[in-house]
């Protein structure tokens, strides 16, 4: 019985809490983070388009100025939302690979890494290079490290869905279960 208190309690602490949806580019955050909004009837924001916002300028543009000035920008918009009213998040591939974005999300969000394996993104690289500052100019081989440094950060998400084998709004309407379990 206090097992299931204990969880009954930890369920009732995250359902406060934003959702903030993290993987590696190209995986699908923004599609599923919104469909999981609309589930949970919660506003949706996609920290990048945020950025965007407030900048006046794309993230390629940011990127050029150097990668520091975009993660200080991403940084305090990370801040800003989760100082907001709970909704799902989406964020960009490598916020949740910045130790004080990874620490904050853990301690005030319910952290859901959305997971596509390397043998699928690998075939995506072409696509995503066109819009994808980190990775335009890089190999393949470039890419899959990055893949690989950011999945350490990756695997400390709350909860872990694998997309390849699951559509949009199945993932979403999981993620969504996960959030409404009741325990008696």
């Amino acid at each position: 019985m206090l097992a299931v208190a204990g969880h009954a309690e930890a369920h009732s602490r995250f359902l406060g809490r934003p959702v903030a949806v993290v993987g590696f580019m190209g995986v699908g955050k923004t599609t599923v983070g919104r469909a999981l909004a609309e589930l949970l009837d919660r506003p949706f924001v996609d920290t990048d388009v945020l950025i965007e916002q407030r900048s006046g300028r794309s993230i390629p543009e940011l990127f050029a100025e150097g990668e520091p000035v975009f993660r200080a920008l991403e940084r305090r918009t990370v801040l800003n939302v989760l100082d907001g009213p709970p909704s799902v998040i989406a964020l960009g591939g490598g916020a949740f690979a910045q130790p004080a974005n990874t620490e904050t999300l853990l301690a005030r969000a319910l952290v859901v890494h959305l997971y596509t394996p390397w043998s699928v993104m690998v075939g995506q690289l072409p696509q995503l290079a066109s819009t994808r500052p980190l990775i335009h100019s890089r190999k393949p081989w470039q890419v899959q490290d990055l893949f690989r440094a950011r999945a350490a950060s990756y695997r400390r998400a709350h909860v872990r869905v694998c997309l390849p084998r699951r559509d949009v709004r199945e993932a979403a309407g999981e993620l969504a279960e996960i959030l409404r379990i009741r325990v008696p």
